[in-house]
């Protein structure tokens, strides 16, 4: 529970710090064959199988280590698989294990280490009443997300899941924007980009594409075959809840709405619950099967590609 502490406290405050070295061009990490190996052990993957999937996961190499690798694997195996295949897919979604995954990321990437030199020096920042106010948002934070992974392991909604815990995120940002002065987010974006280096020295490169927001974008489009009806629905649908989630926050910030932190964290799951209703309507059925595909194989990547920072 300590290692699930100190990620939570830091790992959306410490954000975007990757995009180093990304034009580089990669050869296909291990990743992909970790990734393939799990697949054709679960779901008991023939040759050909096997191979087309491969080929489609080499093809999303330069988004190398953002999820979008997977959208063109997603969308072969949604045409590939039996239906028997994408029901034993589907079950690891409804299983997972939160902190089993956090334990295996970092068994691989060291990645408690850069978020435990990130939280001591942020508290090296802090007067002493910053402390006691941090302290008291990380307990809280910690809280609220275990109690929505512990509702969903009690059979609660994986969506119910999902929005809450967005929503607790989007509230520890808040209060951190309120909580830090300018000098300190100044000194804490200097210090991430330095161990962010340090951390990068010796390793492979990252796709030409990774953290590309508009290739991103592309990548999904494509693997989902999306009209220009639904892209534009898409997008307007998309900004309009921005708008609404940047509103709410500002006002939150500055005290304007008067909300407190359960009804601030209470609307933003409204907001994400329409624009998700608004979403599957444009969807067809092919495309939400290749979107909880792709979520399917996320959870599994998980494991070995670094994350949580973007």
């Amino acid at each position: 529970m300590k290692l699930f502490y100190v990620l939570s406290a830091t790992i959306l405050l410490f954000s975007g710090c990757e995009n180093l070295l990304r034009d580089q061009p990669i050869s296909n990490p291990p990743e992909f064959e970790y990734l393939i190996e799990d697949l054709s052990t679960e779901l008991n993957l023939n040759t050909e199988q096997r191979s087309t999937a491969r080929l489609s996961l080499e093809r999303g190499r330069n988004f190398h280590p953002d999820p979008a690798v997977l959208w063109d694997l997603a969308a072969t195996l949604q045409k590939e698989l039996t239906q028997q295949q994408k029901d034993s897919l589907f079950l690891k979604i409804s299983n997972f294990n939160l902190e089993i995954i956090i334990e295996e990321n970092d068994h691989h990437h060291g990645r408690a280490k850069y978020f435990y030199r990130m939280n001591e020096f942020l508290l090296s920042l802090m007067l002493d009443s910053q402390k006691v106010i941090y302290v008291n948002l990380l307990d809280t934070k910690e809280n609220l997300v275990d109690q929505f992974i512990l509702g969903y392991h009690n059979n609660s909604d994986i969506i119910e899941m999902r929005l809450g815990i967005t929503s607790v995120m989007e509230w520890f940002r808040a209060e951190m924007d309120i909580l830090l002065t300018a000098e300190q987010e100044e000194a804490i974006s200097n210090k991430k980009e330095e161990i962010e280096s340090n951390w990068k020295q010796g390793r492979r490169g990252r796709g030409k594409f990774y953290k590309n927001s508009g290739e991103i974008e592309i990548a999904m489009h494509n693997a989902l075959n999306l009209s220009i009806y639904q892209i534009t629905e898409l997008e307007n649908i998309s900004l309009g809840t921005k708008n609404l989630l940047d509103e709410l926050k500002d006002d939150y910030i500055n005290g304007i709405s008067n909300l407190s932190a359960e009804n601030f964290r209470s609307e933003i799951v409204i907001f994400l619950s329409e624009a998700r209703i608004s979403r599957d309507l444009i969807f067809t059925e092919d495309q939400k099967e290749i979107i909880e595909i792709h979520r399917a194989l996320i959870i599994r990547f998980m494991k070995y590609t670094r994350w949580g920072q973007g």
